[in-house]
């Protein structure tokens, strides 16, 4: 039996997509989008059991993690077609690869990991996957580690050659504000080098979340996004409304990759936080 709570909760979340639908009108281009979501928040950060959570949970794809090591590492080639065909059997995509581990070992301090991003960027190009996130958080912050952007700029100018030879994206997620990811990428001076926005990070540093993505935008410089928040979609702080509509302004294309809050019951949560996605963007 439904209590009056209960019922007030869903009523008002019917209202809120509602609302959203209305504000993103009927000739939105949001449909073209794809739902994917991190591995990490399916508890299986680089495992190929991956697909099958995230088609049970409601998603198109899944943001794969590149480890160097383990049972199912993506440095082991012979474990590159084991993800395809679970991808494939479960109909979700790779929305994109993501480097996780170098958070904890630097791009910028770390022997190994510029031969990490060339074999990913081998492994994107044998498996057909466009882009890889490169996150600069913990050991990694170039905010708080500021030495390490020189070395980190000169780092990628060695990888961006490969990477355009490949047609591949390298996607940087920091704290950075939009005019100094700008700064670092003119540094580096590619095209290959773009910008992975994270909504809740940003909103984090204090930045006004909606002028950085038109700032990003006006120089196509987001290559994908997450849609993040410390609650559940449309629960928290973030007007993921203004978010798309935002996203529609500077002709986004591409994948919208959950990243968000599991309060509870974490495959409930993310049940829900597709099921609010899909609604938001009209499907």
């Amino acid at each position: 039996m439904t209590t009056r709570r209960e019922f007030l909760t869903i009523a008002a979340g019917s209202l809120l997509l509602a609302d959203a639908t209305v504000l993103l009108g009927s000739d939105t281009k949001t449909e073209t989008w794809k739902i994917g979501i991190c591995d990490w928040d399916l508890r299986a950060t680089g495992r190929i059991s991956s697909f099958t959570v995230a088609k049970e949970l409601g998603f198109e794809g899944v943001q794969v993690s590149y480890q160097p090591e383990g049972t199912d590492s993506l440095a082991n080639k012979t474990n590159r077609p084991k993800f395809l065909a679970a991808a494939q059997e479960n109909d979700v995509a790779i929305a994109s690869f993501c480097i996780g581990l170098m958070n904890q070992r630097p791009l910028a301090t770390t022997r190994e990991a510029e031969s990490w991003v060339a074999d990913c960027l081998e492994a994107m190009d044998e498996m057909d996957v466009k882009q890889v996130l490169i996150p600069f958080f913990g050991n990694a912050d170039m905010e708080q580690h500021k030495d390490q952007q020189p070395l980190v700029i000169e780092k990628l100018k060695r990888l961006a050659p490969i990477a355009e030879e490949k047609k591949k994206i390298l996607a940087i997620e920091s704290y950075l504000s939009a005019e100094d990811n700008i700064k670092m990428i003119d540094a580096i001076g590619s095209d290959a080098v773009r910008v992975y926005y994270d909504t809740l990070n940003s909103k984090h540093k204090g930045y006004d979340i909606f002028r950085e993505m038109e700032v990003l935008g006006a120089k196509k410089l987001i290559s994908q996004i997450h849609f993040k928040d410390d609650h559940r979609l449309g629960e928290g702080n973030i007007d993921f409304t203004k978010v798309c509509k935002t996203l529609e302004k500077i002709a986004y294309e591409g994948w919208v990759v959950v990243e968000s809050s599991a309060p509870d019951d974490w495959r409930e949560s993310h049940t829900a936080n597709a099921q609010f996605v899909k609604k938001l963007i009209g499907r």
